[in-house]
């Protein structure tokens, strides 16, 4: 009955003057690319590496494969929360294989005097390279039994304990809809340094500077979010609200994003189209 509870106050709380807004709960796994897109500059770097390798050529290889770690390290930190789940494990051996390869290269730069290293001793090098080969002869993928773990949230008094079982998101945008905003403010500035550019976090953000009347600045938060974010129909959808909520109504300008949403797979909003043909003859 709890949860109940809790689903019923969050939905009720919703429907008030922010039910207009688009939010993009529950579409970051659909909308999120696939590990493949994911990992493409990555394993870029790695086959122009091998590439550099074929030709003799250890110094750019090097080089190739350790623009593939820092790629590798990105993605770690941008998907943290899905690191434990089995098809992310590949990062891992990818990592393991990487270090391996450039760590054989310069050992090999080293005995062959072919290039200068500044490696005073390889006996550690020829330890380590040995370590991730035998480490990496049968990978296992690792799957972690730790759950994700979400963003601290800021205590509010003016946050109702039973928002408080929502998801930090939802709960988010539970504070803006009651005016909460410090809290709001709060929250959002922790998602956006965790993943600068976060789909949801600037979406968020843009609400509630519009809920504050700040709407020059929701449009450019949205500005942000179509451009980190072409393909998200969100924030096209909620650039088509806040257009329509000037004073005169930007029917244009609301008639293109809503378009745009729809062209990248935005649902029909009848909202949205009533209220582009209010008043049309």
């Amino acid at each position: 009955m709890s949860r109940v509870f809790f689903l019923i106050a969050f939905i009720a709380l919703l429907q008030g003057a922010h039910a207009s807004w688009y939010w993009p709960f529950g579409s970051s796994e659909r909308e999120r690319p696939r590990l493949s897109e994911i990992m493409e500059p990555a394993s870029t770097n790695i086959d122009a590496a091998a590439d550099f390798v074929a030709d003799g050529n250890f110094t750019d290889a090097i080089l190739r494969y350790e623009r593939a770690l820092a790629e590798l390290d990105r993605i770690e930190r941008e998907y943290e929360d899905s690191m434990h789940l089995p098809e992310f494990s590949t990062i891992k051996t990818k990592r393991a294989y990487v270090r391996a390869a450039v760590d054989s290269l310069k050992l090999k730069q080293v005995k062959d005097n072919a290039r200068s290293v500044s490696v005073s001793d390889t006996a550690d090098l020829e330890k380590k390279l040995a370590e991730e080969r035998s480490s990496t002869k049968a990978p296992t993928p690792a799957v972690s039994s730790q759950k994700p773990v979400s963003p601290k949230v800021v205590s509010s008094p003016r946050v109702e304990r039973s928002l408080k079982n929502l998801p930090p998101k939802q709960r988010v945008a539970a504070a803006i809809a009651k005016g909460d905003y410090e809290f709001a403010d709060k929250e959002i500035a922790l998602m956006l340094k965790k993943i600068p550019n976060d789909m949801v976090a600037l979406n968020l953000k843009a609400a509630m500077e519009s809920a504050q009347g700040k709407y020059k600045d929701a449009e450019k938060t949205l500005d942000q979010a179509i451009f980190s974010h072409p393909k998200s129909y969100h924030a096209y959808f909620n650039m088509a609200r806040i257009k329509l909520a000037a004073n005169p109504p930007d029917k244009d300008g609301a008639r293109r994003y809503y378009e745009n949403g729809r062209i990248y797979g935005g649902p029909q909003n009848k909202a949205i189209e009533a209220a582009l043909m209010e008043g049309a003859q």
